[in-house]
């Protein structure tokens, strides 16, 4: 080929395959690292003659200064006992080397880091492994402790999907109806899950199987699909800590229960068919955000942000909010299943193998040091 059109074939190639590349992670997680990655590069140009001015360059003690003269002032927000100042959050700092440390990579510095001559990937430095592990003990120390997300309560919980049957029931117009349908439904199915809102969010007509695995709507939804004793749900869209298709995945189980109020796969049916009587027919996506005029969905996922400020805004409705996020009903389901069920059947409904990480989950103090968490509210 001409000169000129190898290089026009190699442009063309290479950005269709950076947009490739550029699915293997969350655009929010790309934003955020590029974002840090531009607040890096401008401390070192700050620096003068004499420094590491670039990140091809930047080495080990160079981070070391942007994470003391630049990045702790930029991002505290976290209140330590006696300090009339904010300081950054251990996982905040844990989260913003691993950041640096991808990005390091994606440069084509590599996994490693030679100490002598300062090649390779400067995250992976014992200098940066000790300023780590350092930095969280030492707030520790000095009082520091990790919340979690306050757990939403099953007593909570029942009340939020009273208030919102109340809803449904006094108000006319039909849109607004499917709306609560939806809020109630994903309310029900993530806590009863424990996924993520995320996840729970992202879920469609394709994932639904029964207990053959054989997928209920193959071609669609059919109104005509039997209320089913048993559903098996395995994320088609993955879901954060497994990413790769249904096939792959730990399946979620919904059963009929003999409470019909509460009954997650009951409402989801009927969810299904109200959104098909009223012409907004689900395609795929099961639980999709309205379009920007507020008179019909649009083919989306909803999103995390906007599954919490829906949980939040119905809570403060029947004031009963207390700091409550998306995460709440993860806690509050697996809290529920543990004191009920025991601890490997919360184990088994969170999928998760880490027994630490179950741990934090299953303590019920750990979000007391939440900002806005009220005790016995």
């Amino acid at each position: 080929m001409a000169s000129g059109a190898t290089r026009e074939m190699y442009q063309h190639s290479l950005v269709s395959a950076q947009e490739t590349m550029d699915q293997a992670l969350e655009a929010k997680t790309n934003h955020e690292r590029e974002k840090l990655g531009v607040e890096l590069a401008t401390f070192l140009g700050g620096l003068g003659p004499g420094y590491a001015t670039d990140l091809l360059h930047v080495g080990a003690e160079d981070l070391l200064v942007f994470m003391e003269a630049h990045w702790q002032q930029h991002h505290a927000g976290s209140s330590l006992p006696g300090l009339d100042y904010l300081v950054a959050s251990p996982s905040g700092l844990r989260s913003a080397i691993s950041h640096l440390s991808t990005l390091f990579k994606r440069l084509g510095r590599g996994d490693s880091y030679d100490e002598a001559t300062g090649v390779g990937n400067p995250c992976k430095s014992s200098l940066i492994q000790l300023y780590k592990q350092g930095y969280g003990k030492k707030l520790w120390r000095l009082g520091y402790q990790e919340s979690s997300a306050v757990p939403l309560t099953v007593e909570k919980l029942h009340r939020l999907v009273q208030h919102l049957d109340q809803q449904f029931n006094s108000d006319g117009k039909p849109m607004i109806k499917v709306i609560i349908v939806r809020d109630l439904v994903l309310t029900l199915y993530n806590w009863i899950s424990t996924m993520r809102s995320k996840d729970g969010g992202q879920i469609c007509l394709l994932d639904f199987h029964d207990v053959n695995e054989r997928q209920l709507f193959p071609n669609g939804y059919d109104i005509n699909v039997p209320l089913p004793s048993e559903l098996w749900i395995r994320p088609t869209h993955g879901t954060k800590t497994n990413k790769q298709s249904r096939n792959h995945q730990d399946p979620v189980h919904l059963k009929l229960n003999d409470e019909p109020q509460f009954c997650v796969l009951r409402r989801l049916w009927s969810f299904l068919q109200l959104c098909h009587r009223l012409g907004q027919p689900v395609q795929h996506y099961v639980f999709r955000p309205l379009t920007a005029n507020r008179r019909c969905f649009k083919e989306a996922p909803l999103s995390s942000s906007s599954f919490i400020k829906m949980l939040q805004a119905h809570l403060v409705a029947m004031a009963a909010f207390n700091g409550e996020t998306g995460h709440s009903l993860r806690r509050g389901g697996l809290q529920h299943t543990n004191a009920t069920q025991g601890r490997l059947a919360a184990a088994v409904q969170s999928h998760i193998k880490t027994p630490r990480v179950l741990d934090r989950y299953l303590n019920e103090h750990r979000h007391y040091q939440r900002p806005g968490y009220q005790a016995g509210h």
